[in-house]
């Protein structure tokens, strides 16, 4: 027998080579030049990016922040606004600034101009303009008011039943038309505070009047606001017999309610008096309470710790627990209270504060203090400058 008797012939071997050729073609896995066989089917595009979800509001109001945010804002005084500001990082800059006017006549000269300029300076440092408007002129001390004629000295009156300033009020108009950009309107803030002089059942026709003015205008970039302070009668929303409001303009006017507290009894303690009245702070919750069944949103115009010196260290403790944590507690619990200014300001420069006992409120006058303030503030819930376009329609008036 032949040793190559399990050797293939040279016929197999070109059988075996031929069948490993078609073997080789049918089965195997790696990449193949065929275009064809390349082909992975129709391009499925990448999925988009999550997108945010659209911001809701809960009273659909002009310029209302997103549920669960609520507006910081800065007060009055251009020099200790610098003062303020400089504390805090620049992601905490506030989203609006509080301005004051008189329409009246004393002492000061009527310069819409200079209105406009502060207008554009608080638009360049990123804020809202938050405008006063006064229906008074300058006001008096206590000692002069004591000496009028009248302690209604204001001039709600004669808007409401004259043109007398009417040309004033167009004035306004015309600068807001101007300005496009949003602006938040109080009309005679503090409207029952007898210090302001204003005429019950007078002063909501004044408010009607003037809303609706700057309405027919065509002035939509504004917001329309009215504004309590706890320290005046718990009447407003008193009516007469024949239905009349003796402070309250209407809901159809209002976009926002407003209230004003310096004091800490105006914003905890007791409800009621030792006589079974409303307390200071009763009264506070119970305008809150007008602006829910109103369905309006409640922005706090005015805020300082006046009765407290920061300056004074023995002080600062008493007034961040006595003061600063119920006014941040007030904000948390009720929740229709969506904006707030803080007005940082040295009282006791101003006779007519410093007339009154109210104080140093400078937060640059306590680091501790600042410190503790700057971290509240810092909570994700409060907006500042670089959200505003957050706020309802304000994409609109750019």
């Amino acid at each position: 027998m032949s040793r190559y008797i399990n050797s293939p012939s040279p016929m197999r071997w070109h059988l075996l080579a031929l069948l490993a050729m078609l073997v080789g073609c049918t089965t195997t896995t790696g990449p193949s030049s065929d275009p064809v066989a390349q082909d992975p089917g129709p391009v499925v595009p990448p999925a988009p990016p999550p997108q945010s979800p659209a911001p809701t509001y809960r009273f659909g109001a002009k310029f209302e922040p997103p549920i669960g945010r609520v507006v910081h804002g800065v007060g009055q005084w251009e020099s200790y606004n610098a003062k303020y500001t400089t504390l805090l990082p620049s992601s905490l800059n506030p989203a609006s600034e509080l301005v004051f006017v008189d329409i009246g006549d004393t002492p000061r000269g009527w310069e819409p101009a200079m209105i406009a300029a502060r207008f554009a300076g608080i638009d360049a440092s990123g804020r809202i303009p938050s405008l006063n408007i006064s229906l008074r002129g300058l006001q008096p001390s206590a000692a002069d008011l004591a000496k009028l004629p009248s302690p209604l000295y204001g001039i709600d009156i004669d808007i409401a039943n004259s043109t007398k300033y009417d040309s004033r009020i167009n004035d306004l108009i015309q600068l807001a038309k101007d300005f496009r950009k949003p602006i938040m309107l109080r009309i005679g803030g503090e409207f029952s505070g007898p210090w302001n002089g204003y005429h019950p059942y007078e002063y909501p026709k004044a408010f009607r009047k003037i809303v609706t003015m700057f309405r027919q205008a065509g002035a939509n970039n504004v917001a329309f606001i009215w504004c309590y302070e706890p320290a005046a009668p718990n009447d407003f929303d008193e009516v007469n017999a024949a239905g009349e409001p003796k402070w309250y303009p209407g809901a159809d006017v209002i976009d926002w309610f407003s209230i004003d507290v310096f004091a800490s009894k105006d914003i905890s303690g007791s409800q009621t008096g030792h006589n079974g009245a409303l307390s200071a702070y009763g009264r506070t919750l119970r305008f809150l309470d007008m602006a829910v069944a109103e369905n309006k949103p409640v922005v706090i115009a005015e805020s300082s710790p006046v009765h407290y010196d920061l300056s004074d260290p023995a002080q600062v403790a008493s007034a961040w627990a006595e003061w600063f944590t119920p006014y941040f507690n007030l904000i948390s619990t009720r929740p229709e209270i969506l904006w707030f200014h803080y007005i940082d300001y040295d009282w006791s420069e101003a006779s007519f504060y410093a007339a009154k006992g109210w104080k140093n409120n400078d937060l640059a006058s306590s680091p501790t203090l600042a410190k503790q303030y700057i971290a509240e503030i810092g909570g994700a819930k409060y907006l500042h400058a670089n959200d505003r376009s957050m706020l309802k329609d304000y994409l609109m008036y750019q």
